[in-house]
């Protein structure tokens, strides 16, 4: 596949233009050269099957979907309740991303609260191998994309995600630039960078 670029949302242009539904956006994307569409499901998934078959018709054929799975999803914490709540906010993000026709799905690695990076990315290691199985069982073809994180006290730096990925073949890291430059505090500033 070439390098395909979108957008991750519906921005505030989508809506000033008198836009109101994301069945809309997959047409809006189309019409500005755009061949990409990140649904977003950070603050949980609520899209309803209906709602997503008329997003995934709209894009078929001119826009690549992905979904990006809730924000509070934390592979890392030693709370088993909280790790297997991820999972299933993993599994949730991956009905919606059959609606919608997404093949990726977009993954926080969590935070660190008081564990150390390497018994974090432990944890997260774990948690990710029962999510991927969990998908497996379910028959959910979908790849996990781990994304570099902004906050120096989060899991997820360059190295941590590619870490992370090297656990399975299908899971691809997602480069979050912006992220990058926040977490090295501005270190971002040229093209080598």
């Amino acid at each position: 596949m070439s390098a395909i670029f979108g957008a991750a949302g519906n921005g505030d242009p989508f809506y000033a233009q008198g836009h109101k539904a994301s069945e809309e956006m997959p047409q809006w994307l189309y019409d500005f050269g755009l061949d990409a569409y990140e649904y977003q499901c950070g603050n949980g998934v609520r899209i309803k099957e209906e709602t997503a078959g008329k997003i995934k018709a709209a894009a078929e054929g001119k826009i690549v979907m992905s979904v990006h799975s809730p924000y509070y999803i934390n592979l890392a914490t030693p709370d088993e309740e909280k790790r297997q709540n991820s999972i299933n906010y993993i599994m949730q993000s991956a009905a919606a991303a059959s609606w919608l026709g997404a093949e990726r799905i977009v993954v926080h690695s969590g935070a660190l609260g008081k564990l150390s990076r390497e018994e974090a990315l432990g944890l997260a290691k774990i948690t990710l191998s029962m999510a991927q199985k969990e998908l497996d069982n379910s028959g959910y073809n979908v790849v996990l994309c781990i994304e570099t994180m902004g906050k120096i006290n989060q899991l997820g730096d360059l190295d941590e995600v590619m870490e992370l990925c090297s656990l399975d073949e299908r899971f691809l890291p997602t480069i979050d630039f912006g992220h990058l430059n926040a977490r090295t505090l501005g270190g971002i500033k040229t093209i080598d960078d």
